[in-house]
């Protein structure tokens, strides 16, 4: 009997050592659109954006996917090449592809200008495009180099790296990034890294030793991911190196595996899973943000049980939504939406008239001019719930009343303009900061865990 426990007590030791489960903090910056706000900055931004979206709508086929980067506040710290050469990402659940800056990133400048930028007013322009792009005055500027602050790829310090075949070129509502495409070595987390010190009190996101560094195993080989070369301007106004693309293979440019299922096809997690977990935070920058898991469940922030939701499209994180409600307001169409679950967004995205009802439920009013909903902080409005696979999740005013400050609050929703096959709903971070969400890439599914920390 004592044999068989030291036995049992030796291979449950092994497991846990040879545990192939990562958790990664996420770190958190508010949002371009929350920080213009308490800049006072929002209201023209908006306006100049509005113009340039204009522009580049007239100019672009309808195909054109254009994805909103301000939204954009966790980040997540991985590595590319050997020895690993580190970077800050978005994590972006809607995209599948990973890109960071390449050395040779062009300044931030294109080789071209955009027609869209010789058409838009000076002062509209510069916001968007390069100076030198803009007409309609004489002055001397100068020209902000977008991959200067950011860590950048260098291919020659990599010696498990090669070159892939073909270009790309992304959209965003502030601009583009483009490059060509390469191949190393991958690891989720961070390996600890020679001259990269531990946290500095102080320091900024973009500083080099913002991040204290950890040792990671969780790698994938042979993984393909963009070397940008050229970079919008509007990307120096956030804080992070590049994108990880958390979604199906199916979404991605050129069909590139994405490094979640690279790690999953080479054998590198216990469990086919991958969990977001995400703090409630408002407008403080915070080096805990949340928690990724890959390879395993988030026991520490998660509830252990769960539904399992079944996917309707392995593209996005995609599903089907019955109904939402709030206080005596209730939207429930006989066919449902199609909804997702979205890192992305900062926001919960709907219908405009479903989601004009629930802003009115919890007397939350619309300004047209900062292109937002605000809302009373204070008080004790009616819970926001969703139907999804005959369950009800329920969200509080915690988590859809966002303070920007000086008793000033944001309604954390937005009248969506998605159309034809988009889905309907994108559900953000607000209802991730009440359900972890649990990707099951092997079964096609997702789950909704109740945050217990």
């Amino acid at each position: 009997m004592v044999n068989s426990l030291v036995l049992f007590t030796a291979l449950a030791m092994c497991t846990v050592v040879s545990s192939k489960v990562q958790k990664i903090d996420l770190q958190y910056k508010p949002s371009l659109k929350m920080r213009l706000y308490q800049e006072g900055k929002l209201e023209q931004y908006l306006k100049d954006k509005a113009a340039l979206t204009n522009k580049r709508s007239a100019l672009d086929s309808p195909s054109t996917p254009v994805i909103d980067y301000d939204d954009m506040a966790y980040m997540a710290q991985i590595t590319l090449g050997t020895p690993a050469q580190q970077f800050v990402v978005f994590l972006d659940s809607g995209s599948s592809n990973l890109w960071v800056p390449d050395v040779s990133c062009a300044e931030g400048q294109s080789d071209t200008c955009g027609t869209y930028c010789k058409q838009t007013p000076y002062e509209t322009c510069l916001t968007f495009c390069q100076p030198k792009c803009c007409k309609g005055s004489g002055s001397t500027l100068e020209v902000r180099n977008a991959c200067t602050a950011k860590h950048s790829f260098n291919q020659s310090l990599s010696s498990t790296y090669e070159r892939q075949p073909g270009s790309f070129q992304m959209s965003y509502q502030t601009g583009d990034v483009s490059g060509f495409f390469g191949q190393d070595t991958f690891c989720v987390g961070i390996q600890a890294l020679a001259g990269w010190p531990t946290l500095v009190p102080g320091l900024t996101l973009l500083d080099p030793g913002y991040f204290q560094l950890h040792n990671t195993t969780l790698c994938a080989t042979g993984q393909i991911f963009g070397q940008v070369t050229t970079m919008a301007e509007g990307f120096d106004k956030q804080p992070e190196d590049g994108m990880l693309g958390l979604g199906w293979p199916a979404l991605a440019v050129n069909s590139i595996t994405p490094p979640m299922f690279n790690l999953l096809n080479q054998g590198e997690l216990d469990m086919p899973y991958f969990v977001v977990y995400m703090r409630h935070l408002g407008m403080h920058s915070d080096l805990s943000g949340g928690q990724l898991t890959v390879g395993g469940l988030d026991t520490e922030h998660c509830s252990a049980t769960y539904d399992k939701i079944p996917l309707t499209s392995r593209t996005f994180w995609q599903f089907k939504m019955s109904s939402v409600s709030a206080g005596s307001y209730t939207a429930a169409p006989s066919s449902g939406w199609q909804a997702i679950s979205d890192t992305a967004s900062t926001f919960i995205g709907g219908p405009k008239t479903i989601v004009d009802n629930i802003a009115k439920a919890v007397n939350a009013k619309w300004r047209e001019s900062l292109g937002s909903y605000f809302i009373e902080c204070g008080g004790n409005d009616a819970d926001i719930s969703f139907g999804i696979n005959g369950n009800t999740y329920t969200m509080t005013q915690r988590n859809y009343k966002i303070s920007m400050g000086a008793g000033v609050c944001m309604f954390a929703f937005f009248p969506s303009t998605a159309g034809g096959f988009s889905p309907s709903w994108m559900l953000g971070p607000p209802l991730i900061r009440e359900y972890c969400q649990i990707h099951d890439m092997q079964a096609g599914t997702i789950g909704m865990a109740k945050v217990i920390s």
